[in-house]
């Protein structure tokens, strides 16, 4: 949950339910707020959580690198997890036998756990319509909101318009959020809903549903607006489904075998058959059904609003949360009057008509957040911005950018212009652009020193930087052992055990540390501080 300054605050008691759009009508922006006294040279002290893929563990390690605790588990991670006030961990988990679900970011349960690994909650969100992924928000009240694929034919899709040379398997998975209220023995209320499939429109097919004209509906999704410049062949997807794999990003059970050949297409190759086959058979079935891919998920209480990181898009959503779930499957009701279409989107104009490639700045990025406040950029937003098949080469950057918010809590937009701003407000990339790079996975954090913990989530790599883009810390994490070379193709394929989805500072004095030292746990209130390397 991010929360936002004083002022963000006093405004929203004047918000009214109009037309986000300008229109002639001048509109005041809230101006960003400034940069100036932010800079550190020290890193900010306290504990860095961990959950690396491929381990079954949760770790709280110091600025050093030592474990100050673990929490053991049974299972690997999907993906994400978090350290409550009361001194647990919700962590998500992966379950890989609910067909036919299966991909990047797979999870499927939630589980509550305790300092010496006691299972308090253990929630499963996988079934044969829908299957939880990537991260979950745990809101003020005790909610928690969940982002899952839903399950959509391939019949479906086309007849919303999707364009068949986009959907070559048989699913179509579009991403909804569900908010579940947690309950005694492992279960769990659905209090709210908002499902993507219930704001279409395309201008592909005139004989299809939701046929309109995509640049004149920005707060609409167009079904194809996940269209890359160069869309990856088969053997590309198969190859990055591979590496996904030995990362333990990917999985997803296998479907048993019929008999009988898979359907043929003309851009399919011949069925193949054995075991080992039957997997590359699933994969076809379900390629390009992750349509949006969200890999992440943010709530800001003030705002009611719900930020989401939509990858296939490039691009970050608002969704007003404060709908009932009838008006979010509309475009009426709630707080700003537009129900559940999107209130702002950002990072590729191109993905609702009002640009092309070369204009997109969100290049296939991860953790789009609010900045919390009483921290350096507060109200605004912030992102991993992995960078794989951006124009100019391939290379990572963090993004951060300031909304076009007027005084009555809404995004504005010019008529007929696409969502401002139209760059970042303030970018991180190395001296040598190509040597900080992690083509998926990966976080960011802003501290409330003013500086910013990185995550190059591929190789393991964890440092911060001040304001001015200087290294303060920086740590290679090694809480998996790698095998011998000779011992292990993923190592030989120059793949790590140590990949993170997401790493995230807890300062020393959190409500979260008070509550596991209460239950004697041995945890530092001062902290040591490493020399910058």
């Amino acid at each position: 949950m991010r929360t936002l300054p004083l002022a963000a605050l006093t405004l929203l008691l004047a918000c009214s339910p109009s037309c986000s759009r300008s229109e002639g009508v001048t509109q005041t922006l809230l101006p960003p707020p400034s940069r100036d006294g932010w800079l550190s040279e020290t890193p900010f002290p306290g504990y860095n959580l961990i959950s690396p893929l491929k381990s079954t563990d949760v770790f709280l390690v110091n600025l050093e690198g030592e474990v100050v605790h673990r929490w053991e588990t049974k299972v690997e991670p999907g993906n994400s997890v978090y350290l409550t006030d009361r001194g647990t961990l919700y962590r998500c988990e992966r379950i890989e036998d609910n067909k036919p679900f299966r991909g990047g970011g797979i999870g499927g349960a939630i589980q509550e756990i305790d300092a010496d690994g006691t299972i308090l909650w253990d929630y499963r969100f996988a079934d044969d319509t829908r299957h939880a992924h990537h991260d979950i928000e745990i809101m003020p009240n005790g909610n928690i909101l969940i982002l899952a694929w839903v399950m959509h034919t391939r019949e479906e899709a086309l007849a919303n318009g999707r364009d068949p040379e986009l959907l070559r398997g048989e699913m179509f998975w579009p991403d909804s959020i569900f908010e579940i209220k947690p309950l005694p023995n492992n279960d769990a209320e659905i209090v709210w809903e908002w499902h993507s499939w219930d704001h279409l429109i395309q201008d592909f097919d005139k004989d299809a549903n939701f046929f309109g004209v995509v640049s004149e509906h920005p707060e609409r999704i167009d079904i194809n607006g996940d269209r890359d410049p160069e869309l990856m062949s088969e053997e590309e997807q198969d190859a990055e489904f591979e590496h996904l794999q030995a990362l333990g990003y990917a999985g997803g059970a296998k479907e048993e075998s019929d008999g009988k050949p898979p359907v043929k297409r003309p851009d399919r190759p011949p069925p193949k058959n054995g075991d080992e086959k039957r997997d590359d058979r699933d994969r076809r079935k379900t390629r390009d059904a992750d349509w949006m891919h969200t890999n992440g998920i943010d709530y800001n209480a003030e705002l009611d609003q719900i930020v989401i990181s939509v990858r296939r898009f490039d691009e970050a959503w608002v969704i007003d949360h404060s709908t009932t779930t009838t008006e979010a499957a509309s475009s009426e009701g709630g707080r700003y009057g537009r129900g559940g279409d999107l209130l702002y989107r950002w990072g590729n104009p191109s993905a609702y008509g009002m640009g092309s490639a070369e204009d997109r700045v969100l290049v296939v990025q991860h953790d789009v957040q609010w900045i919390e406040g009483g921290r350096l950029g507060a109200g605004g937003f912030l992102a991993f911005n992995n960078g794989r098949g951006r124009l100019g080469g391939d290379y990572s950057t963090i993004e951060e950018w300031w909304p076009p918010i007027n005084e009555a809590g809404e995004y504005v937009i010019e008529a007929g212009t696409p969502f401002a701003p139209t760059q970042s407000s303030w970018t991180y990339m190395a001296d040598t652009p190509s040597d900080f790079y992690s083509s998926f996975i990966s976080g960011v954090q802003r501290l409330p020193n003013g500086n910013t913990l990185i995550c190059s989530g591929e190789k393991g790599n964890v440092f911060e930087i001040n304001s001015a883009g200087k290294t303060v810390w920086q740590w290679d994490c090694d809480l998996v052992p790698n095998e011998k070379p000779e011992e292990s193709k993923e190592k030989k394929r120059g793949i790590r055990k140590n990949a993170l989805f997401r790493v995230t500072r807890i300062a020393p004095d959190h409500a979260g540390l008070e509550a596991l030292r209460a239950k004697g746990l041995e945890i530092p209130r001062s902290v040591a501080m490493p020399i910058a390397h």
